[in-house]
């Protein structure tokens, strides 16, 4: 099982409990799946983003992570991806294109809700750029 990562559970982004669920995974490889990506302030004033995956979408960048040492019920815990209602994310699998174009299968959080208002569109697709481009921070608290 693979798990794909693009955001916050980057391991260069990662902090606090995010940093700790992410510590064990492998260097990963750089990939691109097909999506929109959004921007959310969160309540200590990092940002985090929101996949919306979508074949016909643009490119949305990040990492794929052989995820033989993720601990999913805790991952599924700090993403708020469960089946009831009210769920901020759910993990589904979507594939992700890796360097050499071999296309995979990975486990990805993907949004759950309807797209706030005040979210910000990614046009890049990569929120590691666009945190930099901005001079923003991701979230530390979750």
């Amino acid at each position: 099982m693979r798990l794909f990562v693009y955001g916050v559970l980057i391991k260069e982004l990662a902090q606090g409990r995010a940093a700790e669920l992410v510590a064990a995974l492998d260097a990963g490889l750089p990939a691109t799946t097909r999506g929109a990506l959004y921007a959310v302030e969160g309540a200590d004033g990092g940002w985090y983003p929101l996949l919306l995956p979508d074949p016909e979408g643009g490119e949305v960048h990040g990492v794929v992570h052989e995820a033989g040492t993720v601990e999913w019920q805790a991952m599924d815990a700090f993403e708020d991806a469960h089946d009831g209602p009210g769920a901020e994310y759910r993990r589904e699998t979507i594939p992700a294109m890796l360097p050499n174009a071999l296309v995979v299968d990975a486990q990805a959080y993907c949004y759950a809700r309807k797209v706030p208002a005040d979210a910000v569109r990614i046009e890049g697709g990569n929120f590691a750029e666009w945190l930099a481009e901005t001079d923003r921070k991701p979230i530390a608290l979750r």
